[in-house]
């Protein structure tokens, strides 16, 4: 740790001590995550933001700035990825580290509130830290992406724990076990510039942080021997690497679709076993007609050009009407396509991602997961019910006068009526499309509603386009949210992706196979049923919700105890 000199109580941490800890911290958090994914450095990584908590002294405004400041720095080149998508991502993805960043404030200031009113540091760390993730999850709509918890996520043991608490669950672990480290360390080398620093104090953070790690590897362990159950079905992901834009041609699009239909017929074709169902990646089956519904009372959208003839209700439905024809026969030849390679085998499922328009009082475009039937009709269809700011809306931008055209086109999207179930067979699927699986609480959420409402789904089936992306790190952190979101719900996620993640995950939250990133192919999973209870999904995230109270309230305690005095007439 940055060695502390002695101040008085009254006077402000100097700035340098805070600037070393800050990007210390911030620099092992990187290493931490992909690309380097050093998991151990976890362990130690909020070590130095530890320090700050417990010295006596309060920190200025301008250490608290510091500390903003090396967080946005970690931000921006966690997230850098995020550019790619079109040149106006520049600002939002600056925006977003700005906003992020202020969680890492909310950390340092609920941590120190909690331990001037005598709360154990390793409480007081592991609360304010989990407390501010989990609001993070939901604020503004929310982002888990970069969970101190999916640190962790290639080590199976230490991660089965997120079927009782969810990611948040791991991340208290970690948080705690970085006190019980920097304890131990500063106790042995004898530091006395720190708050509450008696050796009965530190022997307890250190108990609580041994006891906790040691109790989260016990139950690990006894999890990953537990057996799954009999085969869901087989399933073919294909994936591509084809780079997309905002606003692409009809023609860019049915070259995509041609593309992914070659692949589909070249590996599928050549399979000896049974196919249930191919999935395609998000958009990738579009090809410049989506699947098309209209009310009867729908209304014709307003013509954008002055002399075109007026569109009537028969018109609508007589043009929704044929580009629904259009769009099942594509499915239609596809399908047969392949069952002419495989004769004497039945004819696969199709789930693909692609856009959905329905024709109310106003369209509504959604974008999509489409389940098709091997009888070659539409058997239902998903719309995304978590829409991510910046990528398909931007707040208050497109209601500024002469500041809509700086809108990427395709970023007035609706949101979807709820989870669904799709049936193949005795599986039951739930599909998810884009990044829902990286706001952890959005599948967490629709599973449980799906319990509830008498039928739990087997299996996460989701479709998702990270060509955006590029080949940065931010297809790993995609992946590493839907291994912990296997483990919160113990359901196997099959994920089919343009670019990538393309990967089988299990019910522990083990890759069992992947395609590379920005490699092309077809992947063919067997996912097995999983029996076996998520509290996770029965109690949801409010213990996570808890922390996040805790951490809000000791910051306003102050305040809520003396209030300021009303002023006298």
């Amino acid at each position: 740790m940055p060695a502390m000199k002695d101040h008085e109580p009254n006077q402000p941490i100097p700035l340098r001590p805070i600037g070393i800890a800050s990007l210390l911290s911030v620099v092992l958090l990187w290493f931490a995550q992909p690309p380097a994914a050093l998991w151990p450095l976890a362990m130690v990584a909020l070590a130095p933001l530890v320090h700050l908590v417990t010295l006596a002294q309060p920190i200025s405004r301008r250490g608290y700035l510091i500390v903003w400041s090396a967080a946005f720095l970690y931000w921006l080149v966690s997230l850098q990825g995020l550019r790619y998508a079109h040149w106006a991502m520049h600002f939002c993805w600056i925006a977003l580290s700005a906003y992020l960043a202020a969680y890492h404030l909310l950390f340092l200031a609920s941590a120190r509130a909690m331990v001037s009113r005598k709360v154990p540091l390793v409480i007081a760390v592991a609360v304010a830290w989990t407390g501010q993730e989990c609001l993070r999850g939901y604020l503004l709509t929310g982002i888990s992406a970069c969970l101190l918890g999916h640190t962790l996520a290639d080590v199976p043991i230490l991660i089965q724990v997120a079927d009782l608490l969810g990611s948040y669950g791991v991340s208290f672990v970690i948080a705690a076990l970085n006190v019980g480290i920097y304890r131990a360390v500063r106790g042995i080398a004898g530091g006395q510039s720190v708050r509450g620093f008696a050796w009965n104090v530190v022997a307890l953070d250190v108990v609580v942080a041994a006891v906790l790690i040691g109790l989260t590897t016990l139950y690990g362990s006894i999890r990953l021997r537990q057996p799954l159950g009999e085969s869901l079905g087989t399933f073919a992901l294909v994936q591509r690497s084809e780079p997309v834009e905002y606003g692409q041609p009809i023609k860019r699009e049915s070259e995509i679709f041609s593309a992914y239909a070659t692949d589909t017929l070249g590996a599928v074709g050549q399979l000896e076993e049974a196919v249930d169902a191919i999935i395609w990646p998000e958009s990738m089956f579009t090809a410049g007609n989506p699947w098309m519904m209209a009310d009867r009372d729908a209304l014709p959208p307003p013509s954008v050009d002055p002399g075109a003839p007026v569109m009537t209700q028969q018109d609508l439905q007589r043009g929704v009407a044929e580009s629904r024809e259009y769009f099942l026969q594509r499915a239609g030849y596809l399908l047969d396509a392949i069952a002419s390679q495989r004769p004497g085998k039945a004819r696969p499922h199709l789930i693909v991602g692609s856009g959905v328009v329905h024709y109310r009082r106003r369209p509504e475009i959604y974008c999509g997961v489409i389940h098709i039937g091997s009888n070659k009709e539409v058997a239902d269809w998903y719309g995304k019910t978590h829409l991510v700011m910046f990528g398909e809306y931007i707040p208050i931008l497109p209601h500024l006068p002469g500041l809509k055209r700086l809108v990427p086109p395709g970023l007035g999207l609706a949101t979807g009526p709820g989870p669904k179930r799709f049936r193949l067979g005795d599986t039951v699927i739930s599909p998810n499309i884009c990044i829902e699986t990286a706001v952890e609480r959005v599948t967490v959420n629709q599973l449980s509603e799906l319990r509830q409402s008498g039928e739990a789904a087997d299996l996460v089936v989701t479709v998702t386009n990270d060509g955006w992306f590029d080949d940065s790190s931010v297809i790993d952190h995609h992946r590493r949210c839907a291994q912990l979101v296997a483990v919160g719900c113990r359901r196997p996620i099959l994920s089919a992706a343009n670019n990538g993640p393309t990967v089988w995950i299990d019910s522990r939250g083990q890759i069992i196979e992947s395609i590379e990133q920005g490699g092309e192919g077809v992947l063919i999973a067997k996912p097995e049923k999983d029996s076996r209870t998520s509290w996770y999904l029965r109690i949801g995230d409010w213990p996570a919700r808890a922390c996040a109270l805790a951490s809000i309230l000791a910051l306003l305690w102050p305040r809520i105890k003396s209030p300021s005095p009303k002023s006298k007439d």
